[in-house]
């Protein structure tokens, strides 16, 4: 009896120690095209160090890629790192099978940017293309379709 109680509780020990290593990393869990780009977003918007770099690069494939592969680290450090941004949001409108291998997913992103005393609400719109490549999927391509900016603190006259 005592016996099972011990294998009890090492299976406990064992799973929480495993779910704490996946809330405790910015490595993608669940390897689906949803849970990838949204892995992929909360280390862009939580990026701490060019490590997180190296993260969002496992994630891309193709000329996106290409791109965050030819930026400088001042680059990313600037765009990411020091980056006024916090995060509000991700909502998927659409998750369309292209083929086996493709989908394509339509999603609205909203996050707050700026200084306190300028604080800007964006909410995006965007397509993105997510293909599966040896077994794990990865994004292809991002495009804007929408982008609307609401100052939060300013004042206009009509």
């Amino acid at each position: 009896m005592l016996r099972s109680y011990k294998l009890v509780l090492l299976t406990m020990v064992a799973t929480a120690v495993i779910l704490l290593q996946g809330a405790c990393t910015n490595q993608v869990v669940d390897n689906t095209p949803t849970k990838v780009l949204e892995s992929y977003i909360k280390i862009s918007f939580n990026a701490q160090n060019l490590e997180d770099k190296k993260h969002m690069e496992d994630l891309l494939t193709g000329e996106t890629k290409k791109r965050l592969l030819s930026w400088s680290d001042e680059q990313f450090i600037k765009a990411f790192i020091e980056a006024k941004k916090k995060f509000q949001g991700i909502k998927i409108l659409e998750n369309k099978k292209v083929n086996d291998q493709e989908v394509a997913l339509t999603y609205e992103l909203s996050y707050q940017e700026g200084p306190q005393d300028k604080t800007a609400q964006v909410t995006q719109r965007k397509l993105c293309n997510i293909v599966e490549e040896d077994g794990s999927w990865r994004i292809k391509e991002v495009r804007s379709i929408r982008e609307s900016i609401e100052y939060l603190k300013e004042f206009t006259l009509p």
